[in-house]
């Protein structure tokens, strides 16, 4: 006879317990009525086969003993190791949204910062190693304007040092001790050489060190997803530019131990202006001089009484005198634009890649650094995506099984409540305890 497709259905279960059995054999009995005997009995083998597993589970109630034990794992394990992992892949959900917008930040966060290293920089980012050093190339026509910009600063330097005598009753700064480089440059020019400022006369003749670049392209090694426990974003500036004063020197070119023949070499070769440390003197005699020019507007377009007094009293020469507020004025928007451009931070730069040609490395690998962050991040926010995928079908999944979990233990509850009941002459029985949590 052909199989009952609702039997093949229960033996499919992982686990067959006695009322899995039970109604086998009732089932049996409509489909294997034809092989009743006139006694009762069926001649069919597999009617005798379920019914002797019937028999054997009734026995000493065996079938209660083991529908108690599977309630019992259904409440204390089954069904909670499942609420469980469905809590974990929730978790997991949340976990993955969270850090995909982190990534997202962290990727135009990151674009931003590489977009603003090049700002500062006034590079395009199109070949950085060329976009460098065509900007180094550049330094010389800078440092010339700005000797010139410091020669026309004479009248500042003047009244400065006028000002001074003034106050000190006519007692003149030495020349040496008093804007030594300012006055240097203002003398001589940008032609003025480190030789002719440690050595005080002009070398005979000037060997300028070769700064020499060579083009090459610059790899970056690929970054590496970790999928560590590491996963905090740090947005700290760990890779952050140094804008410092730190300016260092490497002269490639003959630099010789030869007795001074006059002729300027190596770093003695070099203008004021490329040299580190005459470069930060002339800074510092630059905002020394724009703070004094500012105090002295300050002092000039002061209306007190007292001001008004002194200045009636007040006799000054006619180099000092002569000095009005416009002039102070003018003066100090061109120190400050002076002083800024020396300070600007590209330009700090280029005075490091002029004067240690390696230095291009250290920037343009931090540059890069800096341009690999944002596809990292986006390759992290896409893995999060994934996860969150993953996730989702895993909890859909586990909620089904769940289901049919919760499902399967009403069911066995009421068997086991019926059959209690049939025990005590159909006595109406509650099973209670934990159950009662664990069903919804």
């Amino acid at each position: 006879m052909p199989e009952n497709e609702t039997i093949l259905k229960l033996l499919q279960g992982s686990y067959i317990n006695y009322f899995h059995c039970k109604e086998i054999v009732d089932i049996l009995k409509d489909t294997e009525k034809d092989s009743k005997n006139i006694f009762g009995y069926y001649s069919s083998q597999r009617m005798k086969d379920w019914q002797e597993v019937v028999n054997l589970y009734q026995k000493d109630n065996v079938y209660l003993a083991e529908a108690a034990q599977l309630l019992q794992r259904l409440i204390q394990y089954d069904i909670p190791a499942m609420k469980k992992q469905i809590d974990k892949a929730d978790r997991a959900i949340t976990d993955s949204v969270r850090k995909e917008q982190e990534y997202s930040k962290s990727a135009i966060d990151s674009r931003k910062q590489y977009e603003k290293e090049l700002a500062k920089m006034g590079l395009k980012g199109e070949n950085l190693r060329k976009e460098l050093m065509d900007l180094a190339a550049g330094l010389p026509t800078f440092l010339t304007s700005v000797s010139k910009d410091i020669v026309h600063l004479k009248g500042a330097v003047d009244y400065y040092e006028n000002f001074r005598q003034f106050v000190r009753n006519g007692v003149r700064d030495e020349p040496n001790k008093f804007l030594p480089l300012l006055r240097l440059l203002q003398n001589r020019g940008d032609d003025v050489t480190v030789y002719e400022w440690k050595k005080g006369v002009a070398p005979v003749q000037v060997e300028r060190p070769k700064l020499e670049y060579t083009e090459k392209e610059n790899k970056v090694k690929s970054d590496e997803i970790d999928f560590g426990d590491d996963n905090g974003i740090d947005f700290g500036e760990e890779n952050e530019i140094d804008f410092g004063d730190g300016i260092e020197i490497e002269i490639v070119g003959d630099e010789q131990g030869v007795v001074d023949d006059g002729i300027a070499r190596g770093e003695e070769a070099l203008s004021l202006l490329e040299y580190p440390e005459s470069f930060q003197i002339i800074v510092g005699e630059l905002e020394e001089l724009l703070v004094f020019l500012k105090q002295r507007e300050v002092d000039e377009t002061s209306s007190g009484a007292a001001d008004i007094y002194i200045s009636g009293i007040d006799v000054r020469p006619p180099e000092i005198s002569k000095v009005k507020v416009n002039d102070l004025k003018s003066w100090t928007q061109k120190l400050n634009f002076l002083v800024e451009s020396l300070r600007d931070p590209q330009k700090v730069h280029l005075f490091k890649i002029r004067s240690a040609p390696h230095y291009v490395e250290e920037l343009l690998n931090v540059l890069e650094q800096k341009k690999a962050l944002e596809p990292k991040y986006k390759r992290m926010e896409k893995l999060m995506v994934e996860k969150r995928k993953e996730a989702l079908e895993q909890t859909k999944k586990s909620q089904e099984y769940l289901d049919i979990l919760i499902e399967s233990l009403k069911t066995l509850q009421k068997q086991i409540e019926g059959e209690i009941s049939k025990k005590y002459n159909n006595r109406e029985v509650n099973i209670m305890g934990e159950i009662n949590t664990i069903l919804p």
